[in-house]
């Protein structure tokens, strides 16, 4: 499956009512060409806080709260795992779309091939944690890991190529920033 596959997959099995922050760059425009809805959160221009930010929203919320992060998104911000896993919100929900690279920087590669960063959520606490290759079964995966306890993390290898690339959000953050607030109210 590729990253704008998985994506669309993931936000087809939530709920209205589910809470979503989308990591800066190429996952936040795929996540809103897929299927723009008022309570996700397009991060932009804070590479490696999607952990942090969605725990801060599980923390204070009842919804469930899914993170959809990059893998090298993940690696900027590795101690965002160390919270998640300290803090263990059951209602937090973290995917790292795992393509090896840094894609939306340049396709730099990134370590997560090297490193097995379910391990490392398990490690760190998480309740449920699992690494999902392409031959595996990304749909049975996903549905696994939406029905487990949280903090549940996936990491799913997807290819690295992006043939067709999602254009820039057309809100500016003020407005994305006023819209996900008051879908919280």
């Amino acid at each position: 499956m590729t990253r704008a596959e998985v994506i669309a997959k993931v936000l087809g099995l939530l709920g209205e009512e589910d809470l979503v922050v989308a990591a800066d760059g190429a996952i936040a425009r795929e996540a809103y060409r897929a299927l723009d809805r008022p309570r996700t959160f397009y991060m932009l221009g804070s590479m490696g806080q999607v952990a942090s930010i969605a725990l801060g929203l599980a923390m204070t919320r009842l919804e469930r709260v899914v993170a959809l992060d990059g893998d090298g998104n993940l690696l900027m911000g590795f101690g965002g795992l160390a919270l998640v896993g300290g803090l263990k919100p059951k209602n937090l929900y973290h995917l790292v779309l795992d393509n090896g690279a840094y894609a939306t920087t340049g396709g730099q590669p990134a370590l997560s091939r090297q490193v097995d960063l379910a391990a490392v959520a398990a490690a760190a606490g998480y309740a449920w944690a699992r690494r999902c290759h392409a031959s595996e079964g990304e749909s049975t995966a996903l549905e696994q890991w939406l029905a487990a306890t949280g903090p549940a993390f996936l990491d799913v290898a997807i290819g690295a190529d992006d043939p067709y690339p999602a254009p820039r959000i057309p809100l500016t953050p003020e407005e994305m920033a006023r819209r996900f607030r008051r879908s919280l109210q």
